[in-house]
């Protein structure tokens, strides 16, 4: 598993390198993400095989997620905030508030519909020297960076492809799978979508409207026990579809936009941990 990065594969793993000199306060942290199906590494142009209540295949069509207000967890239980390094084209921090997008596509295959060749699969900062052994971060992007005026705002948070002029903000999470067969294949529409985000909103910030959310939708995944030497987090898209029929679309758009009353939204929301965040079941400690 340690070498499906390197070798393009979609793997989602979370590794913490400690990469400091004995005399430094603080120490370099790289949490390292990639996704899987089951034990399987998944990518762009390649079927994934087993998914949702009917075991389907599909296609990755997209796979991208933001990451903030990330945490370090000590053997006794303090939280440390991890402090993101300087701003780049994925991350950025703003007000105290860190924030990286995760972008585990590369606009091959069917990833070609809205994707691009550049890639982030990690979220790099520094914390205090010392030993953690847990982790947690917020599925999302906090509310008072979520509900600005994208155009206006620095990179990664003007991303015209997690933009959700609807709903006045952002997607955190734009995971897209597509039928292998086309138009022509039996899904009903031809596509299953993990768009999770705030609902339910209005106000537009453009104006300088006040933004208010009936559901904030921004799941807290905490990991309590993980030894970074020899463990690895993966984010599993069959745990993530594994309550729905990928195939079938009961109502409104096709597969989950977070929107309460859709049917697709149950399993999704239980896997990710936005109905109990104790009980999420995508994200996940195995070996390395």
């Amino acid at each position: 598993m340690k070498h499906l990065v390197r070798s393009g594969a979609l793997a989602l793993g979370l590794a913490l390198a400690v990469t400091t000199p004995a005399w430094a306060k603080d120490q370099s942290v790289d949490i390292r993400f990639a996704g899987v199906a089951g034990d399987a590494p998944v990518a762009c142009g390649t079927p994934i095989e087993g998914l949702g209540t009917t075991a389907q295949a599909a296609q990755l069509q997209d796979f991208r997620f933001f990451v903030s207000e990330v945490e370090l967890i000590t053997r006794a239980g303090k939280a440390v905030p991890l402090k993101l390094a300087k701003n780049s084209a994925f991350r950025v921090t703003r007000g105290g508030v860190g924030v990286t997008l995760i972008d585990l596509e590369n606009g091959t295959g069917s990833c070609a519909v809205d994707g691009t060749a550049a890639m982030n699969a990690n979220v790099r900062g520094t914390a205090p020297k010392g030993r953690y052994v847990g982790v947690r971060w917020t599925l999302g992007v906090p509310f008072k960076l979520n509900h600005t005026d994208a155009p206006a705002m620095p990179a990664p948070l003007n991303s015209a492809a997690m933009a959700w002029s609807w709903q006045v903000g952002r997607k955190f999470t734009k995971i897209e799978f597509t039928d292998p067969a086309g138009a022509t294949g039996p899904w009903t529409a031809n596509a299953f979508y993990v768009h999770l985000g705030s609902v339910g909103c209005e106000g537009n910030p453009a104006t300088g409207q006040t933004v208010k959310c009936a559901a904030g939708n921004r799941p807290a995944i905490q990991l309590k026990r993980f030894n970074p030497a020899k463990q690895q987090v993966a984010v599993d898209v069959r745990a993530m579809l594994a309550g729905n029929d990928i195939t079938a679309n009961r109502s409104g758009a096709p597969g989950c936009m977070s929107e309460p009353t859709d049917p697709e939204c149950v399993g999704v929301f239980g896997a990710l941990g936005v109905t109990a965040p104790s009980k999420q079941t995508v994200f996940k400690a195995i070996a390395r």
